[in-house]
This record gives C-alpha cells, sequence and structure tokens, in this order.
C-alpha cells in the first residue's frame, strides 16, 4: 500500500493537474484566435521574426500594380486552385504590404537609398 501513495498518487496528480493546465492554455488559444483570426500570422511575423516570402510579396506588388482589391485578389488565388491556410497566410502579408505602401513607408526608403547614393562634394 505504501507504494501506491508514494508513486502512484503522486503520478495521477502531475497527469491530472498537468491536463487541466493544458486544457485552460488550449481555451486561451482558442479564444484569442476568435477574437484575432489572424493571431497565428502576427506571432509569426512579428513575435518569431520570421522573413515574409518573396514571391508572395512580388506577387502582392504585382497584384497592387494591377490595381487588384483585397476581394478581388483573394478570389484569384481561390480561382488558382491555392490551398486556404495559404490564402490566409498570403491576406495577411498583402494586408501588411498594402499598409506599408499607403503609407508611403517605401517611397521614403527608396528616396532616403538614392540620397545616400549621391557623391557630395567633399569639403576640405
Amino acid at each position: 500500500m505504501s507504494w501506491v501513495q508514494t508513486i502512484l498518487t503522486p503520478i495521477i496528480t502531475a497527469v491530472f493537474i498537468g491536463g487541466f493546465a493544458i486544457w485552460v492554455l488550449f481555451l486561451i488559444y482558442k479564444g484569442i484566435q476568435k477574437t484575432n483570426p489572424n493571431f497565428k500570422f502576427w506571432f509569426k511575423y512579428s513575435i518569431l521574426r520570421k522573413k515574409y516570402d518573396e514571391r508572395v510579396v512580388q506577387w502582392c506588388m504585382d497584384a497592387f500594380s494591377k490595381d487588384m482589391d483585397y476581394i478581388s485578389s483573394e478570389k484569384f488565388l481561390l480561382i488558382k486552385g491555392v490551398k486556404p491556410k495559404r490564402i490566409k497566410e498570403t491576406m495577411y502579408i498583402y494586408d501588411k504590404v498594402r499598409d506599408k505602401l499607403l503609407k508611403g513607408g517605401l517611397k521614403n526608403e527608396q528616396l532616403r537609398q538614392s540620397n545616400e547614393q549621391t557623391k557630395l562634394p567633399e569639403v576640405s
């Protein structure tokens, strides 16, 4: 009987408490995912600092140059047969690129780069 109290009871208690903790964390994750559907992509690209796929960014830039809005871009991807998870990620990147373009962020960066490359006369 002593081995039950010394070995089996702590194992059962640990499994019960661990299962309860995992269940609570799962409910919290589902609640966050319900309120913010792009949480997974925000975490991936903002917290983990993964780089955007260059092909996806190029496609987004091409879509902007062809004056495609959000709905027509998503429709185009659906027609082409892209998987729904990949479409959600692509549209998240599309939103981020659109926000960057509308703020003028890329124009300012391009101007700054061209100024840095300009050779100024040296002062002696």
